[in-house]
């Protein structure tokens, strides 16, 4: 049963009856409550209406956990993750003087800061714009940061670079009211990585390298993919467009969000639910209908079969002579000035003139344009500060959302757990060297994606000895790319303290029954819940939550 939902134009003439959030955007664009934050930074956490509290999200600022605390959450807008060494000092600053010390790498490749007052963001965003940076549209219903390869133009395999596409994108939709009253959030991720690492399996609208007929690199595009409580994967659009026609392409899509959406019921206002209940084919003839023309027809795709590599490891770029470096930080956290350290390596052993910084949506680093006479002192100096460039298939494995330490929807802990695990994981389980993905989501909004894990985590409630304490509903067997799939519930109410014992326990069982280079989701898919049930302890056994 189809929705039936206020057409935006009849919501702007307010010809009809709207809920509340779309009220909210009426009588006042998100991108107008600026002026306020600054006004509210000499008045006080109490003299912000809760209205306000919501168009905030629009420059990336979501109350903290409690609500009432007075303190807030800040995502920036990093688009692509790429960083200088001056953005990365400036980011490890803040963190420094305004966040107790840390900060968190996301999956959409930004920073993200933590017990922030009011009067804290108005310097915050002083002190970005000044190295070019911002958090406009890094929440809200609003286009969210573009994502990319973190190895854009770098890697030798590449199909194409799309850095060029990225920033154009960006550019045309922040700080664009044509596009910053949207029915919910939006994710867009472009890349030529030939293993689809930026995920367009589960964003709005995912832009992949694709050749077509003729030799020529351009891209593929699929719509309406999406996590939190209702995932869905996006579907292809028979077509190949040239790098030229990113923008235009992605303008039509985004239009058609904006205009078509729906926007009755907030839970059914992703653009996932529009693409899933009229078609791509119907998608496609609104966007052609917009852009003025057809595009090519191509309907030959191969999918990649291991999409989830992080690029982690140091790696030859397609420059001779030039490397990149990954390192791992588990659960993405930043502590004690660690970001500006990295910023300082780049800028002492990259290539002169071409330091940065790439963060992944892994919520890793990449420090590219390594020539490979620095590589030996780079690696001294990494290995001095703690700094993991040889890190297990574990750790680079490990993604985790903000969990309850912070988050107001969060049920379970999930950061602390995940970088305790990890280390647990390198102890009990140090013999298993294949790769494996463990994702912890504190609720079923999946900002963990747990959905696409190997092994994902979401968080729960259980009784121990007449006490509640944190458990974790565990799905095994999600995938993106070729014979992609959302993994299944295997067992509820796995105790946080049993989580290494259990994922252990699951490895033993795939190492000795899996099928040549058959991976662990692979072995998932194929194998009875009851066996795989059987490979737990005794005590997870039983199929019941």
């Amino acid at each position: 049963m189809i929705d039936i939902h206020p057409n935006y134009s009849a919501v702007k003439q307010g010809l009809i009856e709207v809920n509340a959030a779309e009220q909210l955007k009426l009588d006042k664009d998100g991108l107008d409550v600026i002026h306020d934050i600054y006004r509210y930074a000499k008045l006080g956490f109490a003299a912000i209406p809760e209205g306000d509290f919501d168009r905030m999200k629009w420059y990336g600022v979501y109350r903290q956990k409690p609500k009432d605390g007075g303190y807030f959450m800040m995502r920036t807008k990093v688009p692509g993750g790429r960083v200088a060494p001056d953005q990365a000092r400036v980011l490890s600053q803040i963190a420094d003087e305004y966040a107790h010390g840390l900060c968190d790498i996301t999956t959409r490749q930004t920073i993200q800061f933590h017990w922030l007052r009011i009067e804290d963001i108005p310097p915050i965003f002083d002190a970005l714009e000044r190295v070019g940076m911002t958090t406009s549209g890094a929440c809200g219903d609003d286009t969210r940061n573009v994502c990319g390869c973190p190895v854009s133009g770098l890697n030798p395999h590449e199909i194409l670079d799309a850095t060029p596409q990225l920033i154009e994108i960006n550019r045309h939709l922040t700080n664009n009211r044509d596009f910053s009253n949207l029915p919910r959030k939006y994710k867009i991720s472009i890349s030529g990585c030939p293993i689809h690492c930026t995920q367009p399996d589960i964003n709005c609208l995912g832009m992949f390298g694709l050749v077509n007929s003729r030799g020529e690199a351009g891209y593929g595009v699929k719509v309406g993919g999406g996590l939190s409580s209702a995932p869905h994967l996006a579907q292809v659009m028979p077509v190949w467009i040239a790098p030229g026609q990113a923008w235009p392409v992605t303008k039509a899509v985004s239009e058609v969000f904006r205009d078509e959406g729906y926007r009755a019921k907030r839970n059914r206002a992703r653009f996932k639910f529009l693409v899933a209940d009229w078609g791509v084919e119907r998608i496609l003839a609104e966007v052609e209908t917009r852009l003025g023309h057809a595009l090519e027809r191509h309907t030959d795709f191969v999918f990649p079969r291991d999409q989830e590599s992080d690029h982690m490891g140091i790696h030859m770029q397609k420059e001779p002579g030039l490397h990149w470096v990954g390192v791992c930080f588990s659960g993405g956290r930043l502590r004690n000035g660690v970001l500006a350290t990295v910023g300082e390596l780049a800028a002492k052993y990259c290539e002169p003139g071409k330091a940065f910084i790439r963060f992944t949506n892994k919520q890793n680093l990449v420090i590219p344009n390594v020539p490979g006479e620095n590589l030996a002192g780079l690696k001294a100096e990494m290995l001095a500060q703690g700094l993991d460039y040889e890190p297990s298939n574990f750790r680079k494995g490990c993604v985790s959302c903000t969990g309850i330490e912070f988050c107001n929807l969060a049920v379970a802990e999930t950061k602390n757990r995940m970088i305790d695990l990890v280390d647990q994981l390198e102890w009990r389980s140090g013999w298993y060297q294949g790769k494996i993905r463990v994702h912890f989501s504190g609720c079923p909004s999946s900002c963990g994606q747990h959905q696409i894990a190997d092994i994902g985590f979401r968080g729960a409630k259980t009784k121990v000895d007449g006490r509640m304490v944190d458990a974790y509903d565990m799905f095994v067997g999600g995938r993106l790319g070729e014979g992609r799939r959302f993994n299944e519930l295997l067992r509820g109410k796995i105790l946080a303290a049993d989580a290494d014992i259990v994922i252990d326990a699951l490895l033993r069982a795939y190492s000795e029954k899996k099928r040549g280079d058959e991976s662990f989701s692979e072995y998932c898919e194929r194998t009875p819940k009851g066996e795989l049930l059987a490979a737990l302890p005794e005590k997870y056994r039983a199929a019941k939550i």
